[in-house]
């Protein structure tokens, strides 16, 4: 597998640009008892450089989700009676599509039998492209070669326990030879696959890159959420889908660096969101790849 060192230098935006033309994401996730998932998702993408956020979530958590950010658009969908989402959001979904540019979805969905059939069609009939993370990832447990049927780049970011189910493995076997089982759900989903952890990997099964950011200080609950929106930002901006999953993951880690400092814990999420723009600005005056 041939090795990638370094992540893509990030360009400038170009004086001309507007909300717009910088890049629209639309996260879509939640239930009635996680609505911080979505809600740090989309702060990861505004902070990541999206021009727009729409987070869409079951009706009744809207108005908590609008509570976090004033910057990010809110939507509310058709629920289930457990509070999650269920096939009466797609018809909602599908007219939403055709005004963003990357969706992330299943951040906070959890994983009732409604909510995974509705992840399954949507993704399947989604011409965007595509981060597909935490519960999500549960809907494709047993046929990762579902997602091969999508016209549109996908990328998946699995952590260690989420790769086991996917392989239909054990956590321990993941990571015992994490290059391997990254590679296997690539070459059987046809996606970009980040799977999280110490010296999180990035791979669409011929080429790699090794993360050298972050560490132990992003042990804490919803920075992988804000990674989602992260890559999902990059992805609405235009780059190219490997690229945009090694320098969102690069970010992400850089971030949780210079937040934290020297301290090893005690960095929350929404800390980490905040640390994004000097970690882009840092990404882009490096030198090229």
């Amino acid at each position: 597998m041939r090795k990638i060192d370094q992540p893509p230098r990030l360009k400038r935006r170009p004086t001309d640009a507007n909300k717009v033309s910088v890049g629209r994401v639309l996260v879509v996730g939640g239930s009635a008892s996680m609505a911080g998932a979505p809600a740090l998702a989309g702060l990861g993408a505004l902070r990541a450089g999206a021009g727009l956020v729409k987070i869409a979530v079951p009706g009744e958590i809207q108005t908590t989700v609008a509570g976090f950010r004033a910057e990010a658009l809110t939507q509310g969908l058709p629920q289930t009676r457990g509070g999650a989402l269920g096939a009466g959001a797609l018809p909602v979904l599908r007219t939403l599509t055709s005004s963003w540019d990357a969706v992330v979805l299943g951040p906070g969905m959890g994983r009732a039998p409604s909510t995974l059939n509705l992840i399954r069609s949507y993704a399947r009939e989604l011409p965007l492209p595509l981060l597909i993370d935490a519960d999500a990832l549960f809907a494709y447990r047993d046929d990762l070669g579902r997602l091969k049927k999508r016209k549109a780049p996908t990328v998946l970011t699995p952590h260690e326990g989420e790769a086991a189910r996917l392989l239909d493995t054990t956590s321990e076997a993941i990571r015992a030879d994490r290059q391997t089982a990254a590679a296997a759900i690539a070459e059987a989903s046809h996606a970009i696959v980040v799977l999280k952890g110490p010296a999180t990997l990035v791979t669409d099964g011929e080429r790699l890159y090794r993360n050298t950011t972050g560490g132990p200080v992003l042990a804490t609950g919803g920075s992988g959420d804000v990674l989602s929106g992260v890559i999902g930002a990059l992805l609405a901006a235009g780059l190219d889908t490997l690229d945009a999953a090694c320098a969102g993951v690069h970010a992400h880690g850089l971030a949780a660096d210079k937040v934290a400092g020297r301290r090893d814990r005690g960095l929350l999420a929404g800390d980490l969101a905040e640390g994004l723009p000097d970690a882009l600005l840092a990404m882009r005056r490096r030198g090229p790849r």
